[in-house]
């Protein structure tokens, strides 16, 4: 006898399924972690800076992009060691590709990022002479993450 379709689950199940998909990616996954953090400090900035909405909702969905690709590379990741949990060469494409649409996606993001927030850095007020705050909050970013960054185990 052939098992029947999977059981019918009720919206809150599924909800509560994501929401422990999204705490185990920020629990185990770095990159994730960093692109959370980059991604509530532009928010914040833009909010700051009044930025456009629509310039606002652009910078949203680039930082919603970035995030479901870190999301669907640690699925594929995942799967794909549980399938070949030794070194394959076609296993380590899968996972090189699904790593190059997530670095593809962040690259974007930069791009998108910096179109529309770095001119408000350039002109945002200054916090010390010739600093402005926007810069400053950048380079503290960027040496928050440089300070937790952790070498990873390399893979195949």
């Amino acid at each position: 006898m052939t098992p029947g379709p999977p059981p019918f689950r009720s919206f809150p199940v599924a909800v509560a399924c994501a929401l422990r998909g999204l705490r185990h990616a920020a629990r185990t996954q770095r990159h994730f972690r960093a692109q959370l953090v980059i991604a509530a400090c532009a928010l914040l900035f833009a909010a700051w800076a009044r930025v456009p909405p629509v310039e606002l909702a652009v910078l949203t969905v680039t930082a919603a992009v970035v995030l479901g690709a870190e999301l669907l590379n640690t699925a594929v990741e995942t799967l794909t060691d549980l399938i070949h949990p030794d070194y394959s060469p076609a296993a380590a494409a899968v996972k090189d590709v699904a790593a190059g649409a997530a670095l593809g996606a962040a690259v974007l993001a930069l791009a998108v990022g910096l179109l529309v927030l770095l001119p408000r850095m350039i002109r945002s007020p200054t916090i010390a002479p010739g600093v402005p705050v926007g810069l400053a909050v950048l380079c503290l970013v960027l040496l928050v993450i440089g300070a937790t960054r952790r070498r990873a185990p390399s893979r195949p």
